[in-house]
Parts: C-alpha cells; structure tokens; sequence
C-alpha cells in the first residue's frame, strides 16, 4: 500500500471496505435476494437511448462508485456526499450506453498500445504523472513507475483494484477526448465572421434617448386580468417549460434535548470528576471521555471561556471546575499549570456621557451630571440602572458591560485608569476620553496569566425519551389529518408554525431548509395522493408531517405555477402600452418631451455604443435597443418601443466606422477559442436529449 500512500492515506481503508461489506452481507438479501425490495418492483430505475435500466442493475453502479470513492480517498461515504455519488453513477451509466453508441457508430476505440503509451510509454497521463512524482522534488519519477509494474502480482489486492479503477478512467477520458476532438477540430470561422466580430466592436455609435422606465406607472394604475395571464401564456409557451413538481405544506416537530436531558449529561460529568482530578494521563482521559476529544492546551486569558474568565483570578493548579453548560455542552476543565502573560486582560463596564461635537457649556453641563451620577452610584444607586438611563453608547442597554478586553485595546486614558486599578470596584473619578467623559466600574481585575486547560466536553442530546414524547406528538398530529382544511386547523390550534414546500423537483435533495430530506420527496412523487397526510419523516433532529397541496406535470407550466412571473411581464406590458400612448401625444426634442412627461422619464446622450455590448449607459442592458439603433440612418429616431426594463425612443446622431485592419487573425481565434468552449457543454446536451433519457431515480434512491 505504500505506492497509493502518497496520494491519500489509507489509514481506515480496510475499516471502510470491511464496513462496505458487512453492510452488504447483512442487507443483501433485503435488497437483492428472491424477496427484495428491488425484485418485487416492476418498475425500473429510468432508460437511456432505448435501454431499460433495472433498479438492481443502477444499484450495482452505485456501489462501484462508492467502493472506487473509499478506495481514492481512504475514507468512507458519508450521508451528505451520497446525492453525489449517485449523481456520479447515473452519469457513468449514461457514458457506458449513450456515449458508448456513439463510440461505436464511428468506430472509436483506445487500443492496448495507446492505453500503454499513457501508463509506460512516451506520453504519460497527466494522472499517473501525479501519482508517480518524487514527494520531495514534485517531479515524475519513471523509475518509480516501473517498481510499481515491476512487482504489480505482489501488490496489496487494494492497490491492485484501485490501479485498474485509474486505467479504466484514463481509457473513458481517451475516448471521450477522441470522440469531442472530432467536434473540437471542426469548429471553423470564416475571415468575414471575424471581420464582422472586428466591427460590432469597433464601430461606435452616438445616440440620444428618451427612456421611461416602468416603474415611472405606478402597479396601482395596472389592472392585470386571468384571462391576460392565460392569453401571454399561450403566446410565449416555450418561455415556461418546467420539470415535475411537487407542491406540500409541512410542519416540524423539533427533538431538542429537554432540562432533564442536560441535568443527566451534567450528573454523568459530576460523576467522572473525581477521577479526571486524579487522572495521571489527561490526555488518555479526555479521549475515553470526551465526545470532542483535544490535547491540554496553554490558553491566553482571553482565550479562556467566560465562566473560567470569571474566576480566573482565583483558580488554583490541578483542580476541576464545572460541569457547566454552554451551547448545547456540558464541560469540565482542569487548570494543570498558569504561566505569566505578556498580555493583560480585564473587564469592566462604564457610562459614557458623550461631548463629541458638543460647545465649551455644554461640555461642562455633561462633566456636572456625570459628577452627580458618580456620587449616586456611590451613595448606593444601581451602576447597571443608571447606565441605562444615562449611557450615551451602544453599553448603555446592558448596563455599561464591555465585556473582557485587553491592555491598549481601548483608547489610552480609559485604558490605564481600568488596568492601573488594584482591584474590582467603582473608580472613584471621572476618566475624560476623547468620546467624553466616562464613569467606570471594574468589574475584573486585571489578568496577566496563561493556563494550561484540559478539557472534557459531552454534547447534549435528546434521550430516547424525549425522542418518544416528540414522535408521539407527531404521530398523533398526523393520525389526527384528513384534508387540508384539517391540516389547517390543527396547525393554528396546536400553535404550530406551517412551512410550504412549492415545486420540489424529482431531483431534490433539500426541502427548504430541510437538508436529508429524500424521503420526503420519494413520498411526494410515489406514493402521496393530493391531500394525502405523510407518516411521520425523521430528519436529524426533527419529526416532520407533510400534507400533498399540488401536483405539476412535465411540460407548459400553468397559469397559478408561474403567476407571479407571468404577472409580472404583463404588468409591464401594460405599462408600455400606457407610457407609449402619452408619449404619442407629445412632441419636441427628447429633453421637452421627458419634462412634460413627468417624474421617471430621462433623456440624453449615450456615446460609445458598440454592437458587441448589447447595452446603451443609463439604459442598461438591451440587445434589441442596440440593434434598433444600429438599423437607423443618421438623424432618424425609432420611435417609442417596450425594451428590457421601459420604454425606449433612440436618434442616431453619428455612427464612426471601426477603423480598417490588415489582419484579422486575433478575432478570428477569439471566435474560434469561444466556440471550442462551447462545444463539450454542447455535445452532452445534444447526446442526452437524443438519447430519450427517462429519470425515474425519485422511486428508489
């Protein structure tokens, strides 16, 4: 294994590939046995190019995948890398059938010799050049490569399979590189195209321009009728093409720990705390008993946790503080050793009466009152209380607290009245800062130590208790349904918060901000009839019950599946048509005609138009505008149109031709280069949608 050792360590790889195969054993039967899941289903997993592909046969797929992943990284699958690893799969498969068609009509293939020049020979794979590089110089070491060859019978089986799981990679790169190079080496441009592309950049237009953008009609004065919805529906159908899709409301059922949870996890810590006192070996300890296991560690103060900083001063070596609970985790600390810093901390809080921008009289008016708080505050008034009522920052809500801070952190004259103080308390004078004049309580002396902390952290998590109480809730909730007036009703009695799923695809993984939630959508797409109440889903840490709302078919969205976009363009085609009638009935040069419009309407000059930018300054982006400005002749205008974002009137004013070059070559491989680029994306979309392929992955996987 020390060849592949380089690449990745393969400390876990037999772990990995044991765990992979003692799944199999124990499940095997339930997937694949006479009485599986997967023989008793008719239906199969999806086809491409004519060919059925059986749920077993796409399950096979995806355990080649995963066992070549475990084997490549070393480490097993998990849970949030699975949709990937499936994806991966059901691209191989398209590759080995729809891609392999085409191989095989044209006669390609990589021979034994070729694949041999990319491992051995005189052009070697850029893969295997990585994988036998000098660790030390980076650089390819062929003598490195034919030890490995050399005693290749002898390899660890491991390095064996994944050996051949790289060739077979390099020979599908091969023939898929042939195969886009035939495409790739087609791509031509002519010496007038690239002329053309010389000029759409270079020649530059001048223009004037009356623009009133649409928000200048207010939506209020636009009455958008379903009949106007349907009617631009019908007249723009290939603009709203979308996949199936599922529609469902929801609600969640949180599974957090309860106070008697987090009392148990504190009394497991109270019980081990003796023995972490005692404990000879801290690291060995924390690794046995911690779910976060970290060596001991020196921590500046400032470093420490709150509830350590707040005794810090008064901790002693070799004890145990704690449990205490924080953010779902119950800790014990042990402080081994303190050490002197050369950073100080301490903390206080203050109330800062603020003389910025404020006369020579107001400044001492704000000096006597703060003298007068101060003397309050000594006489027994409450420094949070009175900081609330008189601080002058963002302190003055939570009673003056600056929180920990260290030496120099603050500006200097607060600084040193805070760090030249002895001990905690109220200063006894005011401290004039350049913010104003500030009364300051320390609340932790200063702190210039270092700790040596060892830590024992468990997370807190719900008992199976908990869990039982939040499932019954659930169940009961769902038990409870059956319509979604129900639904409805429930959820407002029961003071639930309702989430709407809306067109979830057969390819989702994510259900809004329900990560892992597949389940869901197999439900939703096989076996959920509209108004149909799930069994309850269990997600991470929540129980979840959807009910079916909607169902949207492959193909033309409908009306209420697009109604906001689709009300949207009308509105605006609306508003063109208003802005285009009181346009008409004025007249004069733009500028007249944008001032009698009224508010929105602009007019101008845009330089430096080229054909090539589809855009016009103070316009935006607008392909069509730019080509209507570039068919008029000098000094004629379009005439009020509905562009991108408004309504648009143009006047060519000049129009300077793009200078006359000798060699056009630069445009002509730019253009060549841009078409290259397009070609792979091109070729794949071409080849998977004449392959008819059909997805029906959503009822397995």
């Amino acid at each position: 294994m020390a060849i592949f050792n380089k690449i990745n360590q393969h400390s876990g790889v037999v772990v990995g590939i044991v765990a992979v195969g003692l799944v199999l054993f124990l499940v095997g039967g339930e997937v694949f046995g006479p009485n599986s899941y997967f023989r008793n289903r008719s239906k199969n997993v999806g086809e491409i190019a004519g060919k059925s592909i059986s749920a077993e046969d796409f399950q096979k797929k995806v355990d080649e995948t995963e066992a070549d992943y475990v084997l490549r990284t070393g480490r097993s699958i998990g849970e949030s890398e699975r949709p990937s690893i499936i994806e991966q799969a059901w691209n191989a498969k398209i590759f080995d059938i729809a891609y392999a068609k085409q191989f095989e009509k044209l006669g390609l293939t990589v021979t034994n010799d070729e694949l041999y020049d990319m491992v051995q020979g005189e052009h070697i794979h850029p893969t295997v050049i990585q994988l036998f590089s000098n660790p030390q110089t980076q650089q390819f070491d062929k003598a490195f490569l034919k030890e490995f060859f050399n005693k290749f019978k002898e390899r660890d089986p491991r390095d064996q399979q994944l050996w051949y799981s790289i060739e077979r990679g390099i020979k599908e790169e091969r023939l898929r590189t042939k195969y886009l190079n035939l495409f790739r080496k087609s791509v031509y441009v002519t010496s007038e195209e690239a002329k053309r592309d010389y000029n759409s950049q270079n020649t530059k237009a001048e223009a004037k321009y009356l623009y009133v953008p649409f928000y200048a009609v207010a939506d209020s004065l636009v009455k958008v009728t379903d009949d106007m919805l349907s009617d631009y529906l019908n007249k723009h159908k290939n603009e709203f093409k979308v996949e199936a899709g599922r529609s469902f409301d929801y609600v969640t059922f949180s599974i957090k720990p309860s106070s008697e949870d987090s009392a148990a996890f504190k009394q497991e810590l109270a019980e081990v705390k003796k023995e972490f006192a005692t404990s000879q070996n801290d690291t060995l300890f924390i690794q046995t008993n911690s779910d976060n296991p970290v060596p001991p560690s020196f921590k500046t103060f400032g470093e420490l946790p709150e509830e350590l900083k707040n005794i810090a001063n008064n901790v002693v070596i070799d004890s145990i503080y704690g449990p205490f609970i924080t953010a779902g985790k119950v800790q014990l600390y042990k402080i081994n050793d303190i050490k002197s810093d050369s950073v100080s901390y301490a903390k206080a809080s203050h109330i800062l009466f603020d003389t910025r921008n404020k006369s020579a009289a107001e400044k001492d008016s704000l000096k006597k009152k703060a003298n007068d708080v101060l003397n309050q505050i000594k006489s027994g008034a409450d420094f949070a209380q009175m900081a609330r009522m008189y601080g002058s920052d963002g302190t003055a809500s939570r009673g003056g607290d600056l929180g920990w801070f260290s030496q120099g952190q603050m500006v200097k004259p607060f600084s040193d009245a805070v760090f030249q103080a002895s001990s905690a308390g109220l200063l006894p004078k005011l401290t004039e800062t350049e913010f104003g004049y500030h009364i300051i309580k320390v609340t932790g002396p200063k702190n210039n130590k270092k700790y040596l902390v060892a830590l024992v952290e468990k997370d807190i998590v719900a008992s199976e208790a908990t869990k039982d109480a939040a499932f019954r809730k659930a169940d009961e909730f769902a038990n409870s349904i059956k319509d979604t007036a129900d639904f409805n009703a429930r959820v407002k009695a029961d003071t639930l918060q309702k989430f709407t799923a809306t067109n979830i695809r057969k390819s989702d993984r994510y259900v809004n901000n329900l990560s892992n939630a597949r389940q869901i959508v197999r439900w939703a797409f096989n076996d959920a009839d509209l108004e149909e109440v799930s069994s309850v889903f269990s997600l991470d840490d929540q129980y979840v019950v959807a009910i079916l709302t909607g169902e949207r078919e492959e193909g033309i969205a409908s009306v209420n599946d697009v109604k906001d976009e689709l009300t949207a363009k009308v509105r605006n085609e609306e508003k063109a048509r208003l802005i285009t009638e009181k346009l008409s009935k004025l007249s004069g040069s733009f500028e007249k005609i944008a001032a009698e419009f009224g508010p929105g309407a602009t007019s101008g000059a845009a330089p430096d138009v080229t054909l090539s930018s589809n855009s016009i300054a103070a316009i935006g982006y607008d392909p069509v505008a730019v080509g209507k400005l570039f068919g008029l002749q000098k000094g004629a205008k379009t005439g009020p149109f509905k562009g991108e974002y408004g309504v648009i009137n143009l006047e060519l004013v000049s129009l300077t031709p793009a200078p006359e070059i000798a060699d056009y070559s630069k445009y002509k491989n730019d253009l060549i280069n841009q078409r290259i680029g397009r070609v792979d994306y091109s070729v794949d979309e071409a080849i998977r949608k004449n392959s008819d392929i059909v997805d029906n992955r959503v009822k397995f996987f």
